[in-house]
């Protein structure tokens, strides 16, 4: 009987103590809960970039593997597609290395409904991953053997879907399945994987660009904003810097990791501040990387691990770089005094030869270069009709100790031009002029030049400007240049330096606060007073006051910062356990428990200098 007792007692007490931990847990959880609500509480945050600009517009993501996708539009198709853009999502290869296509196709389509879009908006070219078929080197799958193109169990390629057939494996389907794919949409938008350090990221992009120079030599009046990121340099391998106070935004990549350290990218005529910077949509942003919406979709990619990147991949802004679609000179008939004209309107500012794979690619196939004997050096570009003129563009053979100096336009009017010293590295020199009309024709001829003269590419636009075809304003930190949401400033800061980054800074913006007290604006510096809360800032295009920005600035108290700091702790250690969670899940899930404990046996076995497994 007292035994029972005894017993009994003992289980109480374990139940309490159980309870006990519980409510703890839970108490824990709920001041964590409420904490970072207030940390992320976006009231007053609004950005008019996503409201309705792209409402009814087709936008499309061209991108090598299934994750790629997220790289490079993650955080701004969402918001896209939520606001009536009728998106795609192509995938050029099966990802099918090391992992079968079904995984990864499924993978893909997870985790895009994570972010509202639905499976049908997913398109896979079912090329394989990893090879050097864009070289013309024969291919295969890795994983299925396969010689052609194919998808994983319920789903199709988009040859077969479209032709009834599978496309054999070679650089000319590829290119042709992306050509297909584009004109078959016709997107407004195209927002495509760039040139960087991943062979098939490479390869895509080359053949994206071949694609787009036939569209556009064939379909003149079909001319998408493209807009191309590279997914590597500032994503996958980009500074992990998600843990701060304020979310950072992309950073430019450390020179010595590009192909080429000489330039600031891996696309040599590409500059860092001709960048274009897509704002985030606030309800994707927390300090909470496990809320991050952008995190939750790269958690369904557990076979490439894709959320132990997370803190590099998530920013507080998406880069791009555009080229203009619109040349006259893509349907205009190109000749030269010397050298390769058709490189001149292909599309394409950088090529390859005979391979993708690994460091310092060697870039040809894309300079036309002038004869050293070339008495005239001389470029001839003749119109199919003729056309009104006011701007050329001209790229620079990119080889720093090769550059044309000097030079003259002559139009088929018989006025001139004179064209200064080209950029250096081969980025976009631009020549603008009063409109000339009735232009059949214009030649362009160096007149100074050292090392070997040439030209990557040669462009003439109707109008000198560009319309993207959006409009946009974002608030910034002018002295670290990272975009503003809700920003957060420490007890003993007096002052906090506005910038703006806008789609047309012609036209100029204001800049005014429209609540908060003890905050004054001197120019646009914010000046705190001691007693300083809270305030709510906004920014205007002039004349568009439809285009806008609006943020938060929030002083913290000195144990609001060190409960953020304790916070933060926590946070980093959330993390690290719950990407321990989904590559446990992904041990099972995806059946990688046999090869794990391959691997380790074979690590063994070259240890020990013995074979004994098959």
């Amino acid at each position: 009987m007292a035994e029972n007792v005894k017993r009994k007692k003992k289980k109480r007490a374990v139940l309490i103590v159980f309870m006990a931990l519980v409510l703890a847990v839970l108490a824990v959880v709920c001041v964590y809960e409420t904490e970072l609500n207030k940390l992320d509480s976006n009231d007053g945050v609004d950005n008019s970039f996503y409201d309705s600009q792209f409402k009814n517009k087709k936008v499309m993501v061209i991108v090598p593997h299934e994750d790629d996708d997220l790289l490079i539009s993650g955080q701004v198709l969402p918001p896209m597609y939520k606001n009536g853009a009728d998106v795609r999502v192509v995938f050029a290869t099966n990802g099918d290395k090391r992992v079968s296509a079904y995984t990864r196709q499924s993978e893909a389509c997870n985790a895009l409904e994570k972010l509202g879009i639905p499976r049908e908006k997913v398109i896979f070219l079912g090329y394989p991953d990893g090879t050097q078929l864009y070289v013309g080197k024969k291919a295969y799958s890795f994983s299925s053997g396969r010689d052609h193109t194919y998808a994983g169990k319920g789903f199709k390629d988009y040859h077969f879907d479209r032709f009834g057939t599978h496309a054999k494996y070679t650089a000319e389907n590829m290119v042709d399945d992306i050509e297909s794919v584009v004109l078959e949409y016709r997107p407004d938008y195209i927002l495509a994987i760039d040139f960087d350090t991943h062979t098939d990221h490479r390869g895509v992009s080359i053949s994206f660009e071949k694609a787009m120079e036939r569209i556009l030599k064939k379909e003149s009046g079909y001319t998408p904003k493209e807009l191309k990121c590279f997914g590597y340099s500032l994503a996958w391998k980009s500074k992990p810097d998600f843990y701060a106070l304020n979310i950072k935004s992309t950073v430019m990549q450390d020179r010595e990791k590009n192909n080429d350290p000489s330039y600031e990218t891996d696309v040599p005529q590409y500059r860092w501040n001709n960048r274009i910077r897509l704002p985030i949509d606030k309800k994707s942003l927390s300090h909470s990387i496990l809320r991050c919406s952008e995190y939750k979709a790269l958690s369904e990619h557990l076979s490439q691990y894709a959320y132990c990147y997370s803190e590099r991949i998530i920013n507080g802004d998406s880069v791009y770089w555009n080229r203009r679609t619109d040349s006259l000179t893509y349907n205009a008939d190109i000749s030269v005094s010397s050298g390769d004209a058709s490189l001149l309107n292909d599309f394409r500012l950088i090529g390859v030869g005979n391979r993708t794979a690994g460091s310092n690619v060697k870039l040809e196939n894309c300079v036309s270069r002038f004869d050293k004997n070339d008495a005239q050096k001389t470029v001839t570009v003749k119109f199919d009709s003729p056309k009104t003129v006011s701007c050329v563009s001209l790229y620079d053979n990119f080889g720093l100790n090769s550059n044309i100096l000097g030079g003259v336009i002559t139009f088929s009017d018989g006025s001139k031009v004179e064209v200064p010293a080209l950029n250096a590295d081969g980025s976009e020199t631009r020549v603008v002029f009063e409109p000339k009309h009735n232009i059949t024709s214009f030649t362009f001829k160096v007149t100074e030049y050292e090392g070997v003269a040439g030209l990557d590419e040669i462009e003439a636009f109707e109008n000198a400007d560009y319309d993207m075809g959006f409009s946009l304003i974002k608030l910034k930190n002018a002295d670290t240049d990272d975009y503003i949401y809700n920003y957060l400033i420490t007890p003993d800061e007096k002052s906090l330096n506005l910038g703006a980054y806008a789609s047309n800074l012609n036209a100029g913006y204001t800049i005014k606060i429209i609540e908060g007290d003890s905050v004054k604006l001197e120019g646009n510096t914010l000046v705190f007073d001691d007693d300083f809360e809270k305030c709510t800032v906004r920014a205007e295009l002039n004349g568009d006051p439809s285009t806008y920005d609006q943020i938060t600035v929030k002083r913290l108290s000195e144990r609001e910062l060190k409960s953020y700091e304790s916070f933060e702790k926590v946070n980093k250690t959330v993390f690290k356990i719950d990407t321990l969670r989904l590559k446990t899940k992904n041990l099972f899930v995806n059946g990688y428990v046999y090869e794990e404990l391959n691997d380790f046996v074979k690590s063994l076995e070259k240890k020990a200098g013995i074979e004994i497994s098959e």
